[in-house]
């Protein structure tokens, strides 16, 4: 007879099998979008440093007026920056890079990275119990009671690992993971310090990023290397695994190769 561990492991590999040996992989891991991505950061930081070294031009925004204006607001600006972050998060259209970027400039890479993450925070929370409190009776009717059975299996047995790689991996975006999450059983506690977590390398790489260009645009150049690289390691992580669980073979080979 098969031991309970020993189900929970074939289970785990029944879904690693559907989630990545099956349907088209995310935007920013398909081998041409990275491979572009790559390419273009390269031509960027080569132009950076041609014009900038021959024809002297500069790239620093003046950031003075801008944080100036902040500060008129007091303790009423980060409340109302980390209210628009969370909000960010529950009404997914509202893209996140520019607000990173704007709390940057404002308040530099350590209070702009709190601010961010004190507003994502709360948004995850609040889609979270959302969906935790209208969706989740749903699932089962949305993706099958099948699948919704796997999907709690996945992410109990996983643990807040599965939480935490979604964050990290830019091209996920953060906005629905927080409702997927609470529409599975996974615990508040689990899905919330696992997130932060998650949350904070990308949301720093883009605050910092946002920093540089009233300071030095080299920084906002460095960042902009590291979350290329992270890309490229999530890319090879994600084919390599796909490899191993037979998304690479035949029935993939064709969508593979036109990526």
């Amino acid at each position: 007879m098969t031991s309970a561990p020993e189900r929970s492991r074939a289970t785990l590999g029944e879904i690693e099998e559907q989630l990545l040996g099956t349907g088209e992989p995310p935007l920013l891991l398909r081998r041409r979008v990275v491979a572009g991505l790559v390419v273009l950061f390269c031509a960027v930081v080569g132009a950076y440093w041609l014009t900038s070294e021959y024809f002297g031009l500069s790239y620093t925004l003046e950031a003075e007026p801008f944080r100036e204006w902040v500060d008129g607001f007091g303790l009423l600006g980060p409340v109302v920056f980390i209210g628009v972050m969370a909000l960010s998060v529950l009404f997914a259209p509202v893209p996140n890079a520019p607000i990173f970027i704007a709390a940057g400039l404002a308040w530099g890479p350590v209070l702009g990275t709190l601010y961010c993450m004190a507003g994502l925070v709360l948004g995850s929370a609040l889609a979270f119990w959302i969906a935790r409190r209208f969706g989740r009776r749903h699932l089962p009717r949305l993706i099958g009671a099948r699948n919704a059975a796997r999907v709690d299996s996945l992410v109990l047995d996983m643990g807040g690992r599965v939480v935490f790689w979604s964050r990290m991996i830019p091209a996920v975006n953060f906005d629905w993971i927080s409702f997927v999450a609470g529409m599975t059983a996974i615990p508040f506690r689990v899905f919330i310090v696992y997130s932060a977590l998650g949350m904070l390398f990308p949301t720093a790489v883009a605050v910092v990023a946002g920093d540089g260009l009233g300071r030095d645009f080299r920084i906002t150049l460095a960042a902009g290397g590291a979350w290329v690289a992270v890309i490229v390691a999530s890319a090879a992580v994600y084919w390599r695994r796909r490899g191993r669980s037979g998304g690479g073979g035949a029935n993939s080979g064709g969508r593979a190769s036109s990526d």
